[in-house]
């Protein structure tokens, strides 16, 4: 007889994780695993990947890691699956934030510091920040099990991916897509350049200021029933007054003329907001009339130093700009300042105010000294509300906490600024936007017709240009008369300018200019928004269509993208945007919007904030097998926001990838003890090997469908799920058959064993190829070099059978009934190696086969089931899920000596185990010198030595045992 080992008392985890998952990777990397999973399928095959490359310096957090493995999961599983993913990594290495960090570091602090320092020189500074790229990713990104070339990685910095982006622009311009405007948008005075709405949505970029919040006092000089009366107008932006060109109302509600007690003035204002302005003082209604009946009217402007035309200080109406939900009901307007007063201004052809600079600062009037010129805006705030004052045009001063946008590269609040800028016509786009967002398949599902949708219904036209410098350049050169030639290759470039283009950045390409009847072309200033640059990515970084023109085309749209869910209306917006306008088709089919990580201050994980801890030692401990499917296991996977929880995070060891390993340790022990190889496989009849198959069955296909449609926390639940099936249930009360070296249960083990490996391969890469190498031990025919070489398993055993089906209804009731009596114990205290007498279950009556099942899971020595019983002294009732069952709790002299049995069994049996003893190693047992044991000792001897392997045992003073011979 062998050594019945207690299944989970073998060694939890080969070495360390950390040893185990780097020797791993060693074996990866020695043997080019990688490259041949792609190179073995063939490229007329192929499953398109999209991956958003990260910024280049820094280090990854958390929230990077969520997105890196999910890029990793869906290629590995496509790659089993015959298909050729080819997966190229990418560094984001332009814009804003490089030139940021570069500001920092020369002490820069806007525009005109760039110009003065030299942009030549500050370009080449860029250059070397870029190319010092942070090696640590590749370390985090090994370590989590992500497969991707690093060797070949591109930069968005690369000549032939801008070169990319400019062919693309001139597409678009030829397509008549581009213009350019003057357009209201947001705009940082810090950097000098517009900022994308979708940029500062994506970060939720906003933050809480307290402004002024003031009614302003416009007297009417149009004659009639209003001529001197004040309309009182609304504003929380008092440094737009000088730039008023109209008072906007709502024509369809009622409004009144008003007075106060010995004020002699009128003021007209909305009745429903009469109350809340004029709360606490004493007014008469003089008069009340609809909006419509004040349109048109002119009124006296405060400020008149800059050019207006004879329908400006006007009133209007103009839809969506009133609300009777706060202010007066009549607000000022100063168009150029404010998305929707730039929508009215063109509407009446009023003029578009560009008061302030690139700086942000007033400029001198044209029909008279402005006193503000040459003051930054908000510091004028104060100055225009005492002038205000002065001139008696002051009727309230408050103040007010609002939402607003900052730039979060610079932290300056931003500004709705009119402004010369080139725009993509999104408005000719949204019909075929909208029609090709119907076949991409979205997780989660309601982004399709929720986010997505609603956002591009209410896009505004795209402003692609930078007044900046680090970035694709524009590719428009225009002559002193404004002809106009825009490129779309370095190639059109040197044909026109007779030059060697050596390189695209400002300020080289900007020394190149055309010469064509007579007339010279300059380059226009302006680079293009890297978003342009980022949702290029599917065709430049191949090149298109300079190279790769066949295979690009052969394989676009792609298969697969994901990203964290504000990229909805960024990243996953604009390459959209530019697949229909450039291709007439999607740019992906399937998208997975992950939810965000929260940092330690409830913040999303970012590297601006600083709020969160390297992930290096948890990677180092715990591992990137557990990470993997902690993250991929979370309703991030389906786009729900989630705090990141350490202990979750450590409990998919202890409960998944443990008990995994610990599966195979308990088979490998007795396969080689017992010389078991593949080559005895046999079929087996018995309920518990028939059961475990169903299982695997069940879980190979939910598994493999929860892949295919993207949603990975349903296969991380069914991998959890079986595995505990496997090793609490079926390794447990198996332990015995295989221990003893059943055929039928060591081929059953194996098979389940060898084909789950292969299942999970795609989401715990490291455990399955370990535990594959050691199964290729005990089967010649495991040929190929990896687990992750090998074909997705096409699993056809299914429950369909009768026999089959009655199995699992039948092993679901008996686990059912034996943890209703394990709570039972738990509740009481009693430990399961305590045998206790009996259990009485009231329900249907089970066969004998899973009685004993019931018997030696539950330690119980009879179980009985009798529908009319009710319990009496001793009994314990447990009822869970429509089922009762009777627990005997009651402990005779022989039950407590057969639990004193089993626990001196279990402290030899974790003493060998401190010892590292095999279990065909003999031992003398010296046990202490307690009544409990003696008396264990005096009944069971024969029992004990023949389940722990002891050919005597001596009573002493402390727990020993020693090897014989």
């Amino acid at each position: 007889m062998h050594i019945a080992v207690k299944f989970g008392s073998i060694l939890n985890m080969p070495k360390t994780i950390s040893q185990m998952e780097a020797d791993v990777l060693a074996f990866w990397k020695q043997n080019r695993i990688f490259e041949k999973s792609v190179e073995k399928n063939p490229a007329n095959n192929s499953y398109v990947f999209y991956d958003g490359p990260p910024f280049i310096s820094g280090l990854p957090h958390y929230g990077h890691l969520l997105g890196s493995i999910a890029k990793d999961v869906i290629p590995r599983y496509w790659t089993m699956r015959g298909k050729r993913v080819e997966r190229v990594w990418g560094w984001d290495a332009h814009g804003l934030t490089v030139e940021n960090k570069v500001q920092k570091k020369l002490g820069i602090k806007n525009r005109r510091d760039i110009e003065n320092y030299g942009l030549e020189r500050f370009i080449q500074e860029c250059y070397k920040y870029t190319s010092e790229t942070s090696a640590e990713w590749e370390w985090y990104v090994d370590r989590i099990g992500r497969w991707v070339d690093f060797t070949n990685a591109y930069k968005t910095i690369d000549q032939t991916y801008m070169e990319s982006v400019v062919w693309a622009f001139k597409q678009l311009y030829d397509k008549g897509l581009i213009y350019e405007g003057l357009y209201t948008s947001l705009y940082c005075t810090t950097c000098g350049t517009p900022v994308s709405n979708f940029e500062i949505a994506m970060d939720n970029s906003y933050r809480d200021e307290e402004d002024p919040s003031i009614t302003v006092k416009f007297r009417i000089v149009t004659e009639g029933r209003f001529k001197d009366a004040f309309i009182l107008a609304w504003t929380t932006t008092p440094w737009t007054m000088p730039s008023n060109k109209a008072l906007v109302l709502d024509p369809k509600e009622t409004y009144v003329s008003v007075s106060l007690v010995n004020v002699k003035d009128r003021y007209i204002l909305a009745q429903k907001r009469l109350e809340t302005v004029f709360a606490g003082e004493k007014y008469t209604v003089q008069d009340s009339f609809l909006g419509t009946e004040l349109l048109g009217v002119k009124y006296e402007s405060p400020y008149t130093f800059y050019v207006s035309q004879d329908k400006e200080f006007r009133v209007y109406d103009y839809e969506g700009m009133v609300s009777m939900d706060d202010g007066t009901g009549v607000v000022h307007s100063a168009p150029g300042f404010g998305e929707i007063d730039t929508q009215m201004g063109k509407h009446y052809g009023l003029t578009i105010m560009t008061s302030l600079d690139g700086e942000g600062k007033f400029v001198q009037g044209d029909v008279g000294e402005n006193p503000f010129a040459g003051l930054f805006y908000l510091d004028a705030n104060k100055l225009i509300l005492k002038d205000l004052q002065d001139r008696t045009s002051l009727f309230a001063n408050e103040k007010v906490v609002h939402r607003v946008p900052f730039h979060d590269r610079c932290g300056t609040t931003l500004v709705q600024r009119a402004q010369g800028s080139w725009f993509v016509a999104i408005s000719k786009l949204k019909e075929q936007l909208i029609e090709n967002n119907k076949d991409i398949n979205w997780v989660p599902r309601h982004i399709k017709e929720g986010r997505f949708k609603v956002g591009i219904e209410q896009a505004p036209d795209w402003c692609v240009s930078r007044n900046r410098f680090w970035a694709t350049p524009m590719p428009v050169w225009e002559s002193a008369d404004g002809e106009r030639i825009v490129v779309g290759s370095i190639k059109e470039i040197e044909e026109l300018s007779g030059k060697k283009v050596e390189n695209l950045h400002r300020p080289y390409i900007d020394k190149i200019e055309f010469v064509r009847a007579g007339k010279v072309f300059k380059r226009r200033p302006e680079v293009l928004d890297s978003w342009l640059e980022a949702g290029s990515m599917p065709y430049a970084q191949v090149h298109y269509p300079f190279e790769n023109k066949v295979k690009f085309e052969a394989h676009f749209p792609g298969d697969y993208i994901v990203e964290y869910i504000p990229q909805v209306r960024a990243w996953f917006y604009v390459m959209h945007v530019l697949s229909t306008a450039l291709f007439g088709t999607k740019s992906f089919n399937n998208v997975v919007c992950t939810g965000t990580l929260a940092g330690n201050d409830g913040r999303k994980m970012s590297k601006t904030y600083g709020n969160y801890a390297d992930p290096k030692a948890v990677l180092e401990t715990v591992g990137g097998d557990a990470l993997r499917l902690y993250l991929m296991g979370s309703p991030l996977m389906v786009g729900e926001n989630a705090n990141f929880d350490e202990e979750d995070l450590k409990n998919k060891l202890k409960r998944t990838l443990n008990p995994l390993w610990n599966s195979y340790k308990f088979f490998e022990t007795y396969a080689t003890l017992h010389k078991w190889v593949a080559s005895k496989k046999c079929e087996s009849a018995n309920v518990l090997d028939v059961w475990i198959k169903v299982e695997l069955a069940k879980a190979v296909t939910g598994i493999a469908r929860a892949l295919e449609a993207y949603v990975v926390p349903d296969a991380v639940r069914l991998i959890e799920s079986f595995v505990d099936g496997l090793s609490r249930w079926y390794v447990r009360r198996s332990r015995t058959a295989i221990a003893e070296g059943a055929n039928e249960s060591l081929s059953t083990l194996y098979e389940v064993l060898s084909t789950f490996t292969h299942v999970v391969a795609p989401i715990v890469p490291f455990i399955t190829e370990s535990m594959y190498q050691e199964l290729k031990k005990f089967d010649a025919s495991l040929v190929e070099e990896s687990v992750h070489l090998r074909s997705y398993p096409n699993y056809s055993r299914a429950a369909t059978k009768d026999t089959d089906l009655l199995v699992q209804i039948e092993m679901d009731y008996v686990r059912l009934i034996a943890s209703s009596l394990l709570s039972i114990r738990t509740d009481k205290a009693i430990p399961v190696r305590q045998p206790l007498a009996e259990a009485i279950i009231v329900g249907r009556v089970s066969g004998e086969v899973y009685t004993k099942l019931i018997n030696d899971e539950t330690n119980v020595k009879k179980v009985t089931f009798n529908v009319a019983f009710e319990g009496g002294n001793g009994w314990v009732v447990k009822e869970d899920a429509g089922l009762k069952v009777f627990l005997n709790t009651v402990l005779t002299d022989d039950l407590r000596a057969e639990g004193a049995m089993r626990e001196l069994i279990r402290q030899i049996q974790d003493k060998r185990k401190e010892k590292g003893l095999t279990v065909n190693q003999r031992v003398v047992v010296t046990y202490p010198d307690t009544l409990e044991n003696k008396e264990a000792v005096k009944k069971f001897a024969s029992d004990i030595k023949q389940k722990v392997g002891a050919d005597e045992l001596v009573v002493g003073e402390t727990l020993d045992v020693k090897v014989v011979g």
